[in-house]
């Protein structure tokens, strides 16, 4: 009986689809929507465009599960116990994230979605609403806890959260954005501060 023989073959790389998912940000902060493409993609990463369509079947899915990946971690489940250290555990992983060239990329396909590139509607949905949803979760474990109205409207206080995380890391001039990377709790606090006191009322 004739024994089958095994060619050895190419090594998966295990860590091929976190490598693209990173490439496709990256390339996406230099060009914009209009001159993202997956073999721009692939060049960054260092694979051929084939690794890429084997995965996924638009550019459109690569970017959105792209954004996905770095962005969704962001909704890890925080409880510490009382709403201003809850808000300041979100507030410094935001703050870190919009320092880090990843997010400045999410924030321009974010600013593209916003001005209507239909091809990137997923991104509404799965991944704004996500994180939406997960600090609106932290104003109501307060409300249970009784250290904020039942009655506070809890949409505002989470846009306002976004925003000044967001408005800070934009004001920083570039050098002094590594000193803001090492002392993130420093930087959040003032805005923590303002966020707690117009939820509690104090």
């Amino acid at each position: 009986m004739k024994q089958s023989t095994t060619v050895p073959g190419r090594p998966r790389d295990p860590d091929l689809s976190g490598r693209i998912l990173t490439a496709a940000l990256e390339e996406y902060a230099r060009t914009g929507w209009g001159s993202f493409t997956m073999q721009g993609v692939a060049k960054r990463a260092g694979v051929g465009k084939s690794a890429l369509y084997l995965r996924w079947s638009t550019k459109e899915q690569l970017l959105v599960d792209s954004i996905e990946a770095v962005s969704l971690p962001l909704t890890a489940d925080i409880d510490t116990g009382h709403l201003r250290s809850d808000l300041t555990e979100t507030a410094s992983g935001l703050f870190r994230y919009f320092l880090d060239p990843i997010g400045w990329a999410s924030l321009r396909i974010a600013v593209d979605v916003a001005v209507e590139f239909a091809e990137l509607d997923p991104f509404q949905e799965r991944i704004v609403e996500a994180l939406r949803e997960a600090v609106t979760v932290i104003f109501t474990r307060a409300i249970d806890r009784g250290e904020i109205p039942s009655d506070r409207p809890l949409r505002p206080l989470v846009e306002v959260l976004f925003g000044a995380i967001l408005m800070h890391a934009l004001a920083l001039p570039p050098a002094e954005r590594a000193e803001a990377m090492t002392n993130v709790e420093t930087h959040v606090a003032p805005l923590v501060d303002v966020v707690y006191r117009a939820a509690t009322g104090d």
